[in-house]
């Protein structure tokens, strides 16, 4: 009981914190909606002048984001707006990652971080992964091609997440990873990855406290993972395209 009631009172501080943050337009950092401009340094410049800043939140507007591999900080929340949509390069060589797991969106030992909104997180999987697979028959980067397709989103040691509302579609790898993570709330989100082979839509490892709720998965891979070392993680009114009930540890 008391476990749950200092996971809650934490939730409740980041929800306050994320409500009071400031806003920063993103095309105030040069970052162009036209779908075309490849965004990684302006994004990632703006991300890290926000959380050296106090926090805040980074709002896109209505466009397509290109974008290569961006690190969230701390106090830094992504608000993608109705109509904003956040679109990975179709190059490998724009990823990078943690403890070797790319991924689109990564975080690593940071504290209350998110992405929010009504908007659109778009992979380009089958396109992306078909590039890495020329790049590993030509032997510049070293297979499996699941060992090299990015994820969406993955988060390593990171306490105070929430990941809410926007839609996640087209993984090249798995949609979202987390990896000894505490205190996450992911909820209201429509997960789609159909477009290559086993695309897993949450995996959770060694994780503690979170709340998953309201989620839609249509996914190639497994929609939920959730290993047997992590504790304190409820799983409420989630589906998959069948009208399926999804929940419960692996």
């Amino acid at each position: 009981m008391k476990r749950t009631k200092i996971f809650f009172t934490m939730l409740l501080s980041f929800n306050v914190l994320i409500l009071s943050a400031k806003d920063y337009k993103a095309s105030l950092f040069g970052v162009k909606s036209d779908g075309i401009t490849l965004n990684t340094r302006s994004i990632q410049t703006a991300i890290d002048f926000i959380s050296s800043n106090g926090g805040g939140r980074l709002v896109f507007y209505v466009g397509r984001y290109l974008t290569g591999s961006i690190q969230l900080k701390s106090n830094v929340t992504i608000l993608l707006q109705e109509g904003a949509v956040l679109v990975g390069t179709t190059s490998v060589y724009d990823y990078s990652g943690i403890n070797g797991k790319m991924a689109l969106v990564s975080a690593e030992g940071q504290q209350n971080i998110g992405i929010t909104g009504k908007g659109v997180i778009e992979g380009q999987g089958a396109a992306l992964q078909e590039q890495v697979g020329i790049q590993i028959d030509k032997g510049y980067l070293e297979g499996p091609l699941s060992k090299v397709s990015p994820a969406l989103i993955a988060m390593k040691e990171c306490t105070g997440i929430a990941i809410e509302g926007i839609n996640l579609t087209g993984a090249c790898g798995d949609v979202q990873f987390y990896d000894a993570c505490k205190d996450l709330i992911i909820t209201g989100l429509s997960v789609k990855s159909n477009s290559v082979d086993n695309s897993r839509g949450i995996c959770l490892s060694d994780c503690a406290g979170g709340k998953l709720s309201s989620l839609f998965f249509s996914t190639s891979g497994k929609e939920l993972t959730i290993d047997g070392t992590s504790a304190n993680i409820t799983v409420t009114t989630c589906i998959n395209e069948q009208g399926e009930k999804i929940g419960g540890k692996d």
